[in-house]
This record gives C-alpha cells, sequence and structure tokens, in this order.
C-alpha cells in the first residue's frame, strides 16, 4: 500500500516586516510557506487581492510607485487548507522637486533672518542642510 503523507500550508520564518523601497525601483516578496505541493499563492496589498490565485510564491513589481505602498500579505493553499503569510508593510521612498519659488529676505546687518524651509513633498522627511555664500550654516538652537 501507498500512502503519502499530505501536509497542510505552515509558515517557514517570519521574513521582512517592513521594506523601504525606492520610487521606481522593483519590489519583490517572497512567501515563506511550506507543505504539500501543489500550494497555489495569493497576494494582497491592504486587503484587496492583488493576484489570482497562482503557483508563484513570489511577487515581482517591476516598477515601484507611491500608490503600491501599503501592507501586503500572502496567502498559500493546497487541499489540505490554507495559511495567511506574515505581513509586509512597504513603504515607497521618493523625492519631489522643490517648489520653483524663491525666497529673498533683506535685513539690516547684525539682524536675523527667517527663512522658511521650501515645500518639499518627499518620504522619508528630508533632511536639510542651508548654505550661505557656499558656506554650511550652522543651525542655531535658540528660540
Amino acid at each position: 500500500m501507498n500512502l503519502l503523507l499530505q501536509v497542510a500550508p505552515y509558515l517557514r520564518g517570519s521574513g521582512a516586516r517592513q521594506q523601504v523601497v525606492l520610487e521606481g525601483n522593483r519590489l519583490v516578496l517572497t512567501c515563506l510557506v511550506g507543505g504539500s505541493w501543489p500550494l497555489q499563492y495569493r497576494w494582497t496589498l491592504n486587503n484587496s487581492n492583488v493576484t489570482d490565485w497562482t503557483p508563484q510564491y513570489r511577487l515581482f513589481v517591476p516598477l515601484l510607485k507611491r500608490t503600491d505602498a501599503g501592507l501586503y500579505r500572502c496567502i498559500a493553499r493546497n487541499r489540505m487548507g490554507a495559511v495567511l503569510d506574515h505581513r509586509t508593510e512597504v513603504q515607497v521612498a521618493f523625492q519631489g522637486n522643490f517648489s520653483a519659488e524663491e525666497q529673498r529676505k533683506t535685513v539690516m546687518q547684525g539682524r536675523a533672518a527667517v527663512i522658511s524651509q521650501p515645500t518639499l513633498a518627499s518620504f522619508p522627511r528630508p533632511l536639510v542642510t542651508w548654505y550661505k555664500d557656499g558656506q554650511k550654516i550652522i543651525p542655531n538652537t535658540r528660540t
């Protein structure tokens, strides 16, 4: 008698819980699940299906956009059952352009000038360094 042991899908690790990927780059996520074959996989983004059931255990996004950010999950199934893989939060890093408006301030010698940081859409928040006449300005911690 030839009996084959069938194993329901099970988690094989935790994988990355969070990934920050640069906009325009590719995203590859892997479903870390074991179990008897054939296994099928379905990927979701923010609880909405991204794929139908497929034999592919990897999700490949060739050109990442800001709208691709969110919580990704993989569901794996076979004849014995299904398992939901750990979620991965994908954040998309990007840097917009500085606004075209130029800021000019005229102050009397010895007085302080307050210059607002230009509007810049980006993630993560940018680190801004100010220069005057080619020399880095050391921030003043006084308020």
